[in-house]
């Protein structure tokens, strides 16, 4: 169980074309394990999601490997997302988008 309180990244142009918030490698403990459901909210809303991974050979044919990441829709490259656990329930997550025109 990981001892941090929240995840955060700037949204990658990958990210925001594609639809996803990729969670790095070494943050993966933060969520609940691969394929398992949580909950996100946002602004009132409240969605029921998973980690996801996809193969990829982007270091070489050699090192092949996998990225991981949470599907969510309307990011914009520039973005900057905050994900927070609620310490009162084991499978709730908030998530927070800072606009990146709204970051100065």
């Amino acid at each position: 169980m990981s001892l941090e309180k929240s995840y955060s990244r700037k949204i990658s142009s990958k990210e925001a074309k594609n639809g996803f918030i990729f969670v790095l490698k070494d943050k993966l403990s933060f969520f609940p394990p691969l394929g398992e459901v949580f909950t996100l909210k946002f602004e009132g809303l409240t969605g029921n999601v998973h980690l996801e991974a996809y193969p990829c050979v982007c270091r070489g044919p050699d090192k092949p490997h996998e990225h991981y990441f949470i599907p969510w829709n309307n990011l914009q490259a520039g973005d900057k997302v905050e994900i927070k656990k609620n310490p009162s329930k084991a499978q709730e997550y908030s998530l927070k988008i800072i606009k990146k025109d709204m970051e100065n």
